[in-house]
């Protein structure tokens, strides 16, 4: 049987009215049998770890309405946007998904789509751009935005937001694929509706106050009692640790760290006494926050160029967190072409793939890691002993 698949990919951090909003305007539009959500697992794409993990936030999206919640990897979810966006869309591509919705700034498909074949039709010139930008010391973001202003000109001027530069990822990733989904976006236009950030930065100030107008109830429910993990700091210790005991070849090996990092890197550990001066030495013009976050994860978590580099290169498996009867009804359409884990020790067993169970392994390690942050219930192994959410 055929079935007309919504997929949206989110990290749900927490879950708020904006993305309710994102999710019913995609079903008005699409009138889909089941909704999928490929969500990021314990830690997210700014270099943090989510407030809820990955359990929590599946139990809440299938509240919001999602059939089916389907886990990013580890390293898709706390890389680069592209190999976000790649890994994502290798996913819904994998699953047989009918259409692929996102939000944007611009709101504008057409506007996108063009921008991301003018991007891939001329992408080394544009590579080669953005590098000279930023040899020049502008950021990543920064010599993006610079790149598509000088190349293509004023139609796409203010396009880089984050949320058109992933939306851009999605399509050029659709198009390298070969895929034949559907891509749709959904503008951000709510000025009432506040941002992910917005809301983490009013948990970490204790102002529930104002978070009950902005999540629905049942979120606001789970933040009140839950334990949450409000920031990469909850790991600092560790990081310290790691830093200061291992040796150069060690760094030389983590993905994403500029050559004139790695030194400064274990001068500026052995003399920090906290994260935020840590980052705050290692900042500069030309590299942002977010992307040191994303460093400090990967050696936190012993990801390296090679793992990276394997990530690009499989499709990933299709790890079911959390279903509904109708989801379920998917499960065993895409088991015919897809490696589905529905238990982790199963699929161990039965899998011959080495780079599939390496990524495995890090999405083990991640949830090890991230449970180090529980004022309580700090076990290992939750990867084996949770079960799939079910709601039905």
């Amino acid at each position: 049987m055929s079935y007309k698949v919504l997929s949206i990919v989110s990290e749900y951090n927490p879950l708020h009215n904006g993305h309710i909003y994102h999710l019913e305007e995609s079903v008005k539009l699409i009138k889909p049998d089941i909704k999928v959500a490929i969500i990021s697992g314990n830690f997210v794409q700014r270099g943090e770890p989510a407030i809820l993990n990955k359990w929590k936030r599946v139990e809440l999206a299938l509240k919001a309405g999602f059939d089916l919640i389907v886990e990013l990897p580890c390293v898709y979810a706390i890389s680069s946007a592209e190999n976000f966006a790649d890994g994502a869309m290798k996913i819904a591509n994998a699953i047989g998904s009918s259409y692929i919705s996102f939000g944007s700034e611009c709101g504008n498909l057409d506007k996108l789509n063009t921008l991301s074949r003018l991007i891939i039709d001329n992408e080394d010139t544009y590579i080669s751009l953005v590098k000279e930008k930023i040899s020049e010391g502008f950021s990543y973001p920064k010599a993006q935005e610079l790149s598509i202003d000088e190349l293509f000109g004023d139609d796409f001027k203010n396009l880089c937001k984050s949320n058109n530069i992933l939306g851009l990822e999605y399509l050029k990733s659709l198009n390298r694929l070969g895929s034949s989904i559907i891509p749709i976006t959904i503008e951000r236009k709510n000025s009432n509706l506040l941002s992910s950030s917005d809301i983490r930065k009013l948990i970490r100030d204790n102002n529930f106050s104002n978070i009950c107008n902005v999540v629905p109830d049942f979120v606001f429910d789970f933040l009140k009692k839950e334990d949450l993990i409000l920031s990469l700091k909850s790991f600092e210790k560790e990081l310290f640790y790691i830093l200061r005991t291992c040796d150069l070849e060690y760094l030389k090996n983590i993905p994403d760290v500029p050559d004139n990092m790695i030194t400064n890197l274990k001068r500026v550990a052995s003399n920090s006494n906290s994260l935020e001066s840590l980052i705050s030495d290692l900042k500069n013009k030309s590299i942002t926050q977010a992307r040191i976050q994303r460093i400090l994860l990967y050696i936190l978590m012993g990801i390296t160029k090679k793992d990276i580099n394997t990530s690009k290169n499989v499709t990933p498996y299709i790890r079911i967190l959390g279903m509904n009867n109708v989801g379920k009804t998917l499960l065993p359409v895409i088991s015919k072409s897809c490696n589905v884990i529905t238990s982790v020790k199963d699929f161990e067993t039965k899998c011959n793939d080495g780079d599939l169970l390496n990524l495995l392994d890090i999405d083990k390690r991640a949830t090890d890691i991230y449970t180090l942050a529980y004022s309580s219930f700090s076990k290992a192994n939750l990867d084996y002993t949770t079960k799939i959410i079910s709601l039905n």
